[in-house]
C-alpha cells in the first residue's frame, strides 16, 4: 500500500496537471473568443467548456465578445442551451445593456426573444442606449416594454441620459413614449436642468412643448 505521503505527493502532482491543463483550454477559450473563431470556441462547448464562466476581469464569455467585436462567437454562445442571457459582468451590466451600446438592434432584439430582460432595477438597457442616442435601439427596447422612466441607480433616467447624448431624436422618442423630462435624479437634477448645463436649448424646447 502507498504510504500517506506519497498518496499526497501523488495527489498534488494529479491536481497540478489538472490545473495546467485548465488553464491552457481557459487561455485558447478567450484567445479565441477574441480572435472571432466561432469554430473553435464551438468545438471546446462539445468538450464542455462552461459558457458562462467569467474571465480574470470579471467578464463572461458573451460580453467579452460582444467588447472584441467578436460577433460570429457571440452567434454560437447565444444559441447554446447552457448560456445564461442575463449574466452580469463584475460592474453588474448585461449582455443586452452591452448590445445597447453599440446599437446593434437585430441581436438585441433577438436576445429580448430567447428570453433577456428589457428592464431591471437599476441602470437597464434603454438607459445605455439612451446615452448614446441609439434611436432605432430605443425604439425596440420601448416596443419591447421598456420602461420610460427607468430610474438609474442614482436616479437618473432615460431620457436624462439622451440628453447626454445630445441626440435631438432621442429625446423626442423618449418623450413621445411618456418620458417626464422633470423627473430629477439624487442631485436634483432633471433631464431639462442638464439641457441648459449642457447649453442645448434645442433640447430644452423638446422638453418643454
Amino acid at each position: 500500500m502507498l504510504n500517506s505521503k506519497l498518496k499526497s505527493s501523488l495527489l498534488l502532482g494529479a491536481m497540478l496537471v489538472t490545473l495546467t491543463a485548465f488553464a491552457n483550454t481557459s487561455g485558447a477559450w478567450w484567445n479565441d473568443i477574441k480572435n472571432n473563431r466561432a469554430s473553435s470556441v464551438k468545438e471546446a462547448i462539445n468538450k464542455g467548456q462552461d459558457v458562462n464562466a467569467l474571465n480574470q476581469a470579471g467578464q463572461p464569455p458573451i460580453m467579452q465578445a460582444i467588447r472584441d467585436k467578436s460577433m460570429a462567437v457571440f452567434d454560437v454562445l447565444v444559441r447554446d442551451p447552457n448560456i445564461n442571457l442575463n449574466i452580469e459582468n463584475i460592474n453588474h451590466e448585461t449582455p443586452l445593456m452591452y448590445l445597447a451600446i453599440i446599437g446593434d438592434v437585430r441581436r438585441a432584439e433577438g436576445l429580448i426573444f430567447r428570453g433577456a430582460d428589457v428592464n431591471r432595477l437599476g441602470w437597464a438597457p434603454l438607459h445605455y442606449a439612451a446615452s448614446i442616442g441609439h434611436v432605432d435601439m430605443i425604439k425596440m427596447l420601448l416596443a419591447n416594454g421598456a420602461f420610460p422612466n427607468a430610474p438609474a441607480a442614482e436616479g437618473s433616467s432615460p431620457v436624462y441620459m439622451a440628453v447626454t447624448s445630445k441626440n435631438p431624436e432621442a429625446v423626442k422618442v423618449l418623450m413621445a413614449a411618456g418620458a417626464d423630462p422633470k423627473a430629477v435624479n439624487q442631485l436634483g437634477k432633471s433631464a431639462i436642468d442638464l439641457a441648459r448645463e449642457l447649453k442645448q436649448p434645442g433640447l430644452v424646447e423638446i422638453m418643454l412643448r
